[in-house]
C-alpha cells in the first residue's frame, strides 16, 4: 500500500507540473530555453571554440578568457536552479515577486553554491577519466565496423557504467542547491541531505520520471503525426516543424522537471514536516 501511495504522489507531482505550466506556459518556456543555451549549448560552443583557437595558436590570454567563461558557466547551475524554482515557489503561491527580489534571498549562499557547482563539475571529469578506455575500445570497434547496425557488448557495458556513475550525481544534485539555498544549509550538510531525501523519496521520484517520460513520448506522437501530414504536403517545411517538435518537447520536459524538484522539494521539507507536526 506504501509503494502504491509512493507511486500516486509522484504522479501528482506531475499533475501539479502540469497545472503549473498551463498557468505560465511562456515563462517556464523561456527559463527552460535559457537553461539549455546557458549550460548544455553554450559549453558546447565554447569547447569548440577553444579547439579552434588551439588550432589556430591563439593567444594563451584568449584561451585562458574563453576556458575561464566556460567554467563560469558550469560551476553557476546551482545559482540557475535555486533561481528558477524560486520562482516556481512564487508563482505556486500567487505571489508577484521580481527575479531580482529572488537573487536577493539567494545571494547571501553564493558562495556555497559555486562551490557546489566546483565540487560537481570535478565528478564529473572524474567521470570522464573513468570511462575513458571504454570511450576509446568504443571508438575502435566503430572504426573496425564502420557499416555495423547493431550494439556492441562493449556499448552496453560503457551505458551501464555511465548509469552507475551518474546515479550518486542525481540524487546529491536534485535537492542540494535548495537546501543551500533556502534552508541555509553547508554544501557537505546539503549533499548528505539531497541523497538521504532522495533516496526516502525514490519511488514517488521514480514515478514522476516515468509519468514524465510518457507524457512527453505522447506529446511527440501526436504533435508527429500533424508534422508528417505537413510533410506530405511539404518536405522543407516538415522538417523545420520536426526540428521545432523536438526543441518543443526538450523545453516542455525541462520545464516540468524543474517543478516536479519543487513539488518533491516542498512534499519533503514542508508539507511532510506540518502533516508529522
Amino acid at each position: 500500500m506504501n509503494v502504491m501511495n509512493d507511486i500516486k504522489l509522484g504522479y501528482g507531482w506531475v499533475r501539479q507540473s502540469y497545472d503549473l505550466f498551463l498557468h505560465h506556459p511562456a515563462k517556464w518556456l523561456f527559463l527552460s530555453f535559457l537553461y539549455l543555451f546557458v549550460f548544455i549549448l553554450m559549453p558546447m560552443l565554447l569547447l569548440g571554440t577553444i579547439g579552434f583557437l588551439v588550432n589556430q595558436h591563439a593567444s594563451v590570454l584568449l584561451l585562458i578568457v574563453t576556458s575561464l567563461l566556460g567554467l563560469a558557466f558550469s560551476f553557476s547551475w546551482p545559482i540557475f536552479t535555486s533561481i528558477v524554482i524560486g520562482v516556481c515557489r512564487e508563482t505556486h503561491m500567487n505571489r508577484q515577486t521580481s527575479v531580482s527580489e529572488i537573487f536577493a534571498k539567494i545571494r547571501p549562499h553564493i558562495r556555497q553554491l559555486v562551490f557546489l557547482g566546483i565540487i560537481f563539475f570535478s565528478y564529473r571529469m572524474i567521470m570522464l577519466v573513468a570511462m575513458q578506455s571504454d570511450m576509446q575500445a568504443l571508438e575502435q570497434w566503430r572504426q573496425a565496423h564502420p557499416n555495423a547496425t547493431d550494439f556492441p557488448w562493449i556499448f552496453w557495458i560503457t551505458m551501464l557504467k555511465v548509469l552507475v556513475l551518474e546515479v550518486p550525481l542525481i540524487l546529491a544534485t536534485w535537492y542540494s542547491p535548495l537546501l543551500i539555498s533556502f534552508q541555509e544549509l553547508s554544501v557537505i550538510q546539503a549533499i548528505q541531505h539531497s541523497i538521504w531525501a532522495s533516496l526516502k523519496n525514490l519511488v514517488s521520484l521514480i514515478s514522476a520520471w516515468v509519468s514524465l517520460t510518457i507524457f512527453v513520448v505522447i506529446l511527440m506522437l501526436v504533435l508527429g503525426l500533424l508534422v508528417g501530414v505537413i510533410a506530405l504536403l511539404s518536405a522543407s517545411m516538415g522538417k523545420v516543424l520536426g526540428e521545432m517538435v523536438l526543441m518543443l518537447a526538450f523545453l516542455v520536459a525541462t520545464a516540468f522537471l524543474f517543478s516536479i524538484q519543487y513539488f518533491s522539494y516542498l512534499y519533503m521539507y514542508y508539507e511532510k514536516n506540518k502533516q508529522a507536526a
